[in-house]
């Protein structure tokens, strides 16, 4: 996976990104395994690089939001401030991530505060457009 074609990445400069290539970790889950729980302290941001993972949330009724694309992320609660998940992840098929743990991003972002600002401001977006799509399904769904 090319880390600088990824939709979160786009915009920042070559330090920038081979600081994210030097902190990114390669690992493979099997069918079933959680990832995260709702509710964990966020701790790693996931880029899926082949499978499926379901981010589910539930509390009485369920909702389920598929990532499927090659470099989606998810686990964005890990570049919030005292984050913590606000789903489930489960893997759906055999899965194989990349990983940046917490800490190492925030150097990184320390490092690089204008690209840091231009990820964020990515993420925010990437967040609105998930926003969105869970409150069609939820119009949707009510019927």
């Amino acid at each position: 996976m090319i880390f600088k074609e990824l939709e979160l990445f786009k915009g920042v400069d070559f330090e920038f990104m081979k600081g994210i290539s030097d902190v990114c970790s390669e690992k493979s889950y099997d069918k079933n395994s959680v990832l995260f729980n709702l509710g964990d302290k966020a701790d790693r941001l996931f880029f899926l690089n082949q499978g499926m993972v379901n981010l589910v949330i539930s509390n009485g009724g369920g909702i389920n939001f598929g990532i499927s694309q090659p470099g989606e992320m998810f686990g964005w609660s890990a570049m919030v401030d005292d984050g913590t998940y606000t789903a489930t992840s489960i893997a759906i098929t055999d899965l194989n991530v990349f990983e940046i743990e917490r800490d190492k991003l925030n150097l990184i972002f320390n490092r690089h505060p204008k690209d840091g600002l231009k990820v964020m401001k990515v993420l925010a977006g990437i967040i609105s457009k998930r926003l969105v799509q869970t409150y069609h399904e939820l119009l949707s769904a009510r019927g």
